[in-house]
């Protein structure tokens, strides 16, 4: 089951200072060449010129478990996990007089929520859950949160099962991050606890690919985005003396996910 990318051949690596190496989650900005992104234990918005390399620092938010970040126009979405996960929306978050608003999630703190995107044709941010709240569970769950009445779906929207694509007996997959391809419209979810590994699934859930991540290259993947054109976007946090990275790889249309 091929993933559309080479994934051992990044067209472009970016090392970050060592005062962001625990990043945790990514979104592309159209237009700007630009990643926002957000770190655990952090309380802002920071902004990577993917030409450049100057971080820019904009609003703060509410103290926690930052992991991960969805911008749409001038308004940032955080997800946060921890004992009451929760979205903050900050609008405005580029100048000093961004307004935040916290959502509580309906999760237990089991269900771990590390992942957050935008689903753009229904207008929704989805939410992929690293745990479960059954010990030696072998399905994720992704919830959604619809933006307009800022509620969350109480029944999961989508959940994979770490058997379609695991053969390792008490292998896991949990996901820290997911995205929505531009072009094929398929999720991807990415994770760095237990088989670090990228999968794909098409809407209608059928598993459509699947590939383990190098572990000496992906210390702990735990970003993934997408720009306009297909690029595939992966960051990964700095351990053990290596500084965090974020990674480029294009996207082969010969290559059918």
């Amino acid at each position: 089951m091929n993933i559309p990318y080479d994934l051992k051949n990044p067209k472009k690596i970016y090392k970050l200072p060592n005062k962001y190496k625990e990043i945790s989650g990514i979104w592309f900005l159209q237009g700007l060449n630009s990643l926002a992104f957000v770190q655990d234990e952090a309380i802002r918005v920071y902004q990577f010129d993917l030409s450049s390399e100057e971080i820019a620092k904009y609003a703060k938010h509410g103290a926690g478990d930052s992991e991960d970040i969805v911008i749409l126009g001038d308004t940032a979405y955080i997800l946060q996990a921890g004992k009451r996960p929760a979205i903050y929306e900050l609008t405005d978050y580029t100048n000093g007089s961004s307004r935040c608003t916290r959502y509580d999630l309906n999760l237990k703190e089991e269900y771990n929520p590390e992942g957050l995107c935008h689903d753009a044709k229904k207008n929704r941010l989805l939410i992929a859950c690293k745990g479960s709240l059954i010990n030696g569970d072998t399905e994720r769950k992704i919830f959604s949160f619809d933006i307009k009445s800022g509620k969350q779906s109480n029944t999961p929207v989508f959940t994979i099962n770490c058997q379609d694509f695991l053969d390792g007996d008490g292998d896991t997959f949990n996901p820290s991050g997911i995205a929505i391809h531009p072009i094929s419209n398929d999720i991807y979810l990415i994770g760095a606890k237990g088989v670090k590994m990228i999968v794909c699934y098409g809407l209608d859930g059928r598993l459509k690919g699947a590939e383990e991540l190098d572990k000496d290259r992906f210390n702990q993947p735990e970003g993934i985005a997408f720009s306009k054109s297909g690029e595939l976007i992966i960051s990964s946090e700095g351990k053990k003396g290596k500084k965090a990275r974020i990674y480029r790889f294009p996207f082969n249309h010969n290559l059918g996910c």
